[in-house]
């Protein structure tokens, strides 16, 4: 089985890619896909950069190799204050904050991902812009359980493709954390961080250091649950489907 999974960003990728040594299949200096071999799954991952227009650039490549699965994946912050940072959440849904739009995860999939120890919850939301305040989280939070950058693009290309797909992120902030930066001036043209935009907010507001660091620190704790979460669940997808009693239970969780 050929199972693709996406991140947006390395760091939400790099203690899964440690634990498993992937390698990366150099296209070009754009092209972050990586390969391993996880069980008896061949593991196919693209880091595609944050935000729509990243996603859109890095996926036709990956969805030509005709993957079995889609396992949509990263970090997210959370809306509601019962998602505690590194929880694993898998999305029953996946909408635009708009309410215009709205992509459902594979049932199998999210069945599997309760099994593999999953939060099931109902609605991911998707913003073009990185929803920074917890104001703001809070607002967004009667709509949604978590919200992210890019899950509904991702779900969308797999659907047109027909293939199955999922979207499951860990938690890196907190309903209630604003984050330390202007996170969307820290990312180049291709969607990822740029260390000198960082630097560059860090020197005009040094007293944002510490919370930078309380959010890194948060980061690489979900980024770490996450991958263990993925190495167990990537293997079990190969069962098959579950018992329609036993995805029943699964999916009323």
């Amino acid at each position: 089985m050929k199972i693709l999974v996406t991140f947006a960003l390395e760091n939400e990728f790099a203690p899964w890619r440690k634990m498993r040594r992937f390698h990366r299949v150099c296209v070009d200096a754009w092209d972050h896909t990586y390969h391993a071999k996880v069980g008896p799954v061949d593991v196919q991952v693209v880091v595609t950069g944050a935000g729509r227009f990243a996603v859109q650039q890095s996926l036709q490549q990956a969805f030509d190799q005709a993957p079995d699965v889609c396992v949509i994946s990263g970090l997210a912050g959370a809306l509601r204050p019962a998602y505690r940072p590194s929880a694993v959440l898998a999305a029953r849904t996946v909408g635009d904050i708009s309410g215009t739009r709205l992509m459902r995860s594979d049932a199998n999939l999210i069945s599997r991902a309760g099994e593999c120890g999953a939060m099931i919850v109902e609605k991911f939301l998707v913003s073009d812009r990185v929803v920074s305040t917890a104001g703001e989280k809070t607002s967004l939070g009667a709509s949604g359980d978590a919200v992210d950058m890019e899950s509904l693009y991702i779900l969308s290309a797999a659907s047109h493709r027909e293939i199955p797909a999922v979207a499951i992120r860990a938690i890196s902030d907190g309903v209630e954390s604003s984050l330390p930066l202007d996170f969307d001036r820290t990312f180049n043209e291709r969607g990822a961080v740029s260390l000198p935009r960082v630097l560059g907010q860090i020197v005009t507001r040094p007293r944002r250091i510490g919370g930078l660091i309380r959010l890194a620190h948060e980061s690489e704790r979900a980024a770490a649950a996450l991958a263990g979460f993925l190495d167990v669940y990537v293997q079990r997808v190969t069962l098959g489907p579950l018992p329609e009693i036993a995805k029943a239970e699964a999916l009323a969780l």
